[in-house]
This record gives structure tokens, C-alpha cells and sequence, in this order.
């Protein structure tokens, strides 16, 4: 047998070819792993773009002042708001793209949250009397909401248009936003609902009982389709065959409630999204059908809120849990229970919570180019949890929300001002099922929340946002966020003093 010896140049071809064939391989690779991980529309991003008609200076001055803000106060921060959507809108306005990170649902998804999460803001001005159009600079001057969110409609929930929602189906994203959808169209009925065709009441009718069909996940998911039904039946849409299973969905929901308004929210348990997840959709249940669970919801808000008034002071709240960029919607309790249990806070209390959530927040940053950011004070990808994108974090007006749905009925946002626990002295309080304790320190307006069962360790620290998630995000078109949920639920101790300190990281 005849061997061939090798020359130094053959070798030295031979491994520039191997390593060539290598790295051929390694790329193919990759390129198959981007193609199954990519989310949809990775690379589209929106543009930022500051509201002029009601510029955002405007709106902070008015939760500058000595005195309190009021009800005139608050819609200038609802016009900030509406006028980005319009800026960020779609050309049909089945959806709205706003700047930031994607979500691993992809750009379609994302922007229908920024449809279906401003729908309810929109409508609870048009409820209290306030006209739909407003000044924008972006189209031409003036927007007419009611026209381009009943386009948006008629668009979105056409299954043979090509910018469709796609169905409602089990635990599908779609379930989510349609909450919200209806619960807009119920707000807003008079101004919205009532000014479509005959055909597109259908079409939307059609599309939103998907919801009453789909089975959502565990925890606040639950409320979604409870929202929907008692939304259609109050639009006068037909669900009655849907009554049994709705009243089936309520009772599994119930028997999470652990007590004292607080409910078992798998797979992290017991967090701000009883606040605003929770009890934001007990509120609009009982606004929509006054005879839905009066006893239950009265105690429950009642208790909850009661507790959720110690977390408020000068200096912001705790920042512990998940979507922590749903902040300012942090005194939602308090305002639902103005409705549903009246003698548990007083009205004082809540408007001044509500008042410091957002005066000290708008001073952070939270709101940049029409919109809330996605950190805890500006934007901030570490604390961007993946399933959320750039128009998740309007769930954090949720507390305005009902604060303009109660300035319509009784003119809250009018009424005089009281000080908070935490204003008026020193306190320690216990929360028996939830286990939190809450301390609280006038001098310092120092709030800090203890979970007796945990302790800090290293694996708690925060995690950044570094180089490395960067480049793997680049190359494979996908969130890879870093999981700080150790740091969100696993520690000891969250003073609200340490949010100043994310917020400079």
C-alpha cells in the first residue's frame, strides 16, 4: 500500500478547509436555530415620538404643584397618553406599534395589546362626556378616536383581511386582549358600539365570544372570559348559552381566594397582580352587573385594600414581583373599593395614594414618547420580563382608568386629600395569608415590605441586561432577557428606598 506523506502546505489546506467546513456547519446551524426561535417582525422597530399637543411638561407641572392634583390634571395625562397611540397607530388601527423591546409573541401580538390596553382609556373619557376628537400634531391637528378605534374593529376581527387578530383559542394571547376589548366597548358603548353597523357588531360579537369558548390559564387569566360575557350581555349580545360554563369558570376562580381579598395567582403566588390584575377585573364585573357577587367583592376589596394602603409614601412602593412596569396602576384596590366597600379606605387615602404613584413616577422617567417605559422607572430590558412587549406596560393605567370612570360618577378626583399611614406615623402591619409585613417610617417616608420566610442570598441580586444577552438576541431574533425572578419573589426584604437605586443602575 502506497501512503501519501503530506507536505506542510497540504496540512496547512487541509485545516483551513476543516475549519471552513466547521464554521459552515456552526452557521447552517445557527441559521436552522434562528429560523425555529425568531419571533415575527424582530427587526421592526417604531420610532419614538414626544406628544406635542399635550406635551409631557405640560403634564408633569400639573403633578408638580403644592396643591393636589385634580380632575383636569388627570385628563391632561389621559390626552399625553391617547395622543402617542395616535402617533404609534396603524394605518387601519387594528393595532399600534410602539417603541421598545419585542415580546417573544412576536410584533403581530404586540401590537394588539397596543390596540386592546389604550381601548378602555379611550372610552372612559368618551363615558364621562369628554369629546373623541382630540388635538394631535401627528394627524393633522386633530384624531378622531371613535372613528379609528371603530375601524380598528372592523379591521381587526375581519378573519379575511390580512392584518386579522387571528381567533381566540385556548390560552392564547388574543383571550387577554379581548378583555380589554370588551370591556372598552362596554365603557364606551354609547359613543362606540352603538355607532357600528349591524355587520361589524356581528363580526366583533363573533370574534370576542372566542373567549367564552377557550380555556385560559390558572389565576387571573380566569377573569378574562367573565369579563368578556357580562360585556356582551351588557351590549345586549346573546351569551346565555354560555351562562353555565361562565358560572362554572367564576366558582374555580373563587376557590382560590385564600382569604382577605388575596387569590392564589399560579405559578408565583401572591404579588402586585392581585392589585391590579385581580382586582381591577372584580371592579368592572360589579360596574357591569351590579348583582355579580355584591357580598363577596364588597369584603374581599374591602380587607385587600385596607392592607395594600400601608405599601403607598412619598417615595414610591416596593418594587417586588413580575411585569413590574405595570407601577402606577398599584393603587387600583383602593379605588375599587370606593365602589365596592366605601367604608374600608377612605377616599382621602386613595386619591393620595394615586396622587404620589404617579407624581413620583412621572419624576423617574416612567412616561417617555406617549407611553409608560418598561422598567420600574425608565426603560429598563433587565426588568422586561419576555411574554411582555413594548405596549404591555399600558396595564399600568389601569388605576387611571377607574379614577376617570369614578371622577364620571362622583367626581372623585375633585375631593379633598387625606395623608397615608405612613404620613401620619410609624407602623408595623402583618398580612396573615399573604405572610407579608410592611413597615413603615414617617420621617423617612420609608416603606418596606418583609417576607419572614426568605432570605437574601447572592442568587437574589439583580442580574443585567449585559453583552452577552445582546448578541444572542441579535443573531437569534428573540428575547433573552435576563430571569431576575429570584430577585422579584425570593428575597427578604424590599424597601421602597431601593428603587431608587435600580433606577439609577
Amino acid at each position: 500500500m502506497i501512503r501519501t506523506r503530506l507536505t506542510p502546505r497540504m496540512r496547512r489546506v487541509l485545516q483551513v478547509m476543516t475549519a471552513l467546513a466547521l464554521l459552515l456547519s456552526a452557521g447552517l446551524a445557527a441559521h436552522e436555530l434562528r429560523a425555529r426561535r425568531a419571533v415575527a417582525g424582530w427587526t421592526e422597530r417604531a420610532l419614538p415620538i414626544e406628544p406635542q399637543a399635550m406635551p409631557l411638561a405640560r403634564v408633569r407641572a400639573g403633578f408638580e404643584r403644592m396643591d393636589a392634583p385634580g380632575a383636569a390634571d388627570y385628563d391632561a395625562l389621559a390626552l399625553h397618553l391617547l395622543e402617542g397611540w395616535t402617533a404609534y397607530r396603524t394605518p387601519d388601527a387594528e393595532r399600534a406599534h410602539y417603541p421598545g423591546e419585542p415580546s417573544d409573541a412576536g410584533r403581530p401580538q404586540d401590537g394588539l395589546e397596543g390596540f386592546a390596553r389604550m381601548l378602555p382609556l379611550a372610552a372612559v373619557r368618551w363615558a364621562g362626556g369628554a369629546s373623541p376628537v382630540i388635538a394631535t400634531v401627528s394627524d393633522a391637528q386633530q384624531a378622531d378616536l371613535g372613528a379609528l378605534f371603530a375601524q380598528g374593529l372592523k379591521v381587526g376581527t375581519d378573519p379575511a383581511h390580512p392584518n386579522y387578530w387571528g381567533a381566540i383559542r385556548d390560552y392564547s394571547p388574543q383571550l387577554v386582549e379581548a378583555a380589554d376589548i370588551a370591556l372598552g366597548l362596554w365603557i364606551g358603548r354609547a359613543q362606540l358600539w352603538d355607532g357600528l353597523d349591524a355587520g361589524t357588531r356581528q363580526q366583533v360579537s363573533d370574534w370576542l365570544i372566542g373567549a367564552l369558548t377557550s380555556q385560559p390559564h390558572e389565576g387571573n387569566w380566569q377573569l378574562f372570559p367573565l369579563i368578556v360575557h357580562r360585556a356582551l350581555q351588557g351590549l345586549g349580545v346573546d351569551v346565555r348559552r354560555f351562562d353555565a360554563r361562565m358560572t362554572s369558570n367564576w366558582e374555580h376562580f373563587r376557590s382560590l381566594h385564600r382569604g382577605d381579598g388575596w387569590f392564589e395567582d399560579p405559578p408565583n403566588g401572591f404579588d402586585f397582580y392581585n392589585a391590579w390584575g385581580v382586582h381591577y377585573g372584580l371592579y368592572w364585573l360589579r360596574r357591569m352587573d351590579p348583582n355579580f357577587e355584591p357580598e363577596f367583592i364588597g369584603q374581599a376589596q374591602g380587607a385587600f385594600a385596607g392592607f395594600q394602603r400601608h405599601l403607598f409614601s412619598q417615595r414610591g412602593h416596593p418594587l417586588m414581583g413580575r411585569s413590574v412596569c405595570y407601577r402606577m396602576a398599584a393603587p387600583t384596590p383602593l379605588l375599587a373599593a370606593q365602589f365596592t366597600a366605601p367604608d374600608a379606605v377612605a377616599s382621602g387615602e386613595a386619591l393620595r395614594a394615586l396622587d404620589l404613584t404617579w407624581s413620583w413616577f412621572l419624576r423617574q422617567g416612567a412616561i417617555k414618547a406617549g407611553a409608560p417605559t418598561s422598567g420600574f422607572c425608565g426603560d429598563d430590558p433587565a426588568l422586561q420580563a419576555r411574554y411582555s412587549g413594548p405596549a404591555s406596560c399600558l396595564w399600568s393605567l389601569r388605576a387611571l382608568v377607574l379614577a376617570l370612570d369614578l371622577q364620571a360618577h362622583n367626581g372623585l378626583l375633585d375631593q379633598p386629600r387625606a395623608p397615608l399611614p405612613v404620613e401620619r406615623g410609624n407602623f408595623t402591619v402583618h398580612q396573615p395569608v399573604s405572610g407579608w409585613t410592611i413597615l413603615g417610617e414617617q420621617s423617612t417616608q420609608r416603606i418596606e415590605l418583609v417576607l419572614p420566610a426568605q432570605t437574601d442570598t447572592p442568587d437574589t441580586r439583580w442580574r443585567d441586561y449585559g453583552w452577552a444577552a445582546r448578541m444572542t438576541e441579535a443573531w437569534l431574533h428573540s428575547p433573552r432577557r435576563p430571569d431576575n425572578h429570584p430577585a422579584l419573589y425570593l428575597r427578604h426584604r424590599y424597601p421602597n428606598g431601593e428603587a431608587r437605586t435600580v433606577c439609577e443602575r
